[in-house]
């Protein structure tokens, strides 16, 4: 059983008892893309007491944003009430919501048209905000006014790059200006939300894409340590880098590892050596590799190579 059909039990039994409930957000989108459903996601006009009601496994994950979380066959499935957003102090969640009888009223605060579509049990679509259009044109654009969107919420300046990367879509010109124009706002974001939304973009298909918009759009600029690297790679790379070697070559281009990102120690360490390898030059020889081990040898070589700095001695130094 697929995670629609596990998602399709709970929309069916809140439309049993008389309730409005469709699938709404990104598993629809993937859905109709056909790709695979992971997170899925119900919106309906049941309160969540009466959504706890229904449900025995159900808990309240989120009773502040009107957001119960039902487990049905090992599968999490978030079930939140319509709502409108009240206002917005930090850039990330509202302070107050109002619980709504009206979808229509709920799809307008989303955040993307392509993730405002909604499913019905009969897998029949409702489209209030032209989602469908821009799936088909691969388009991604903010609902409503761009501006007020990442306003509301800044972390969706890089959700649109993150979603350019996982779809390969271009991002629609008002809303691209808007991110240009917002850029800034996510400076009043933590950085573990930064850093968790980055790391999801670095690991897509089209990365390349989304480092091409973070750069024109100047989120490069409020990305510590980042700047000069993504410049780079915008310029030299047409395929994606893996994680490790976009970190250590950007921040070998800063100079060092900029403290605010909040890595793992071990990940800190890594490219704190690959850096200081780096900025000296160093050929790896046997002595290198027997203080910095192969992990971190390897690396380095490799971001010496790409800069153009020393020749690729991969094969050398695995067999030393």
């Amino acid at each position: 059983m697929n995670s629609i059909d596990n998602g399709m039990f709970v929309v069916k039994k809140l439309k049993r008892n008389k309730y409005e409930a469709y699938f709404v957000g990104g598993c629809v989108r993937d859905y109709l893309l056909n790709q695979q459903v992971n997170d899925i996601d119900i919106t309906t006009n049941a309160t969540p007491n009466q959504v706890m009601a229904l449900f025995k496994n159900a808990k309240p994950t989120g009773l502040k944003y009107g957001t119960v979380t039902v487990l049905h066959d090992l599968h999490n499935i978030e079930v939140t009430t319509y709502r409108v957003d009240g206002t917005y102090l930090d850039y990330r969640r509202p302070e107050e919501v109002f619980l709504t009888d009206l979808v229509t009223e709920d799809v307008k605060r989303r955040d993307f048209t392509i993730n405002g579509l909604l499913m019905d049990e009969n897998y029949k679509i409702y489209d209030y905000i032209d989602g469908q259009k821009d799936l088909e044109n691969k388009t991604i654009r903010a609902i409503g006014n761009p501006n007020e969107r990442f306003n509301e919420d800044a972390l969706r300046l890089l959700r649109a790059t993150y979603f350019q990367a996982k779809l390969g879509f271009s991002i629609e010109a008002e809303t691209k200006a808007a991110m240009k124009a917002n850029a800034s706002k996510i400076d009043h974001l933590p950085n573990e939300r930064i850093l968790n939304e980055v790391l999801k973009m670095l690991a897509e298909k089209h990365q390349i894409e989304g480092l091409k918009t973070i750069e024109e759009t100047t989120l490069s600029r409020h990305l510590p340590g980042l700047e000069k690297g993504i410049k780079y790679i915008n310029q030299n790379f047409k395929e994606r880098v893996f994680i490790d070697t976009f970190f250590a070559l950007c921040f070998s281009l800063n100079g060092f590892v900029d403290e605010r990102w909040k890595f793992s120690n071990i990940h800190k360490n890594k490219y704190q050596k690959v850096v200081e390898l780096v900025i000296a030059e160093k050929d790896i020889d046997k002595f290198v590799l027997y203080e910095y081990g192969l992990e971190i040898s390897t690396l380095a070589n490799k971001i010496l190579f790409l800069l153009g700095k020393k020749p690729n001695q991969k094969t050398r130094i695995k067999n030393m």
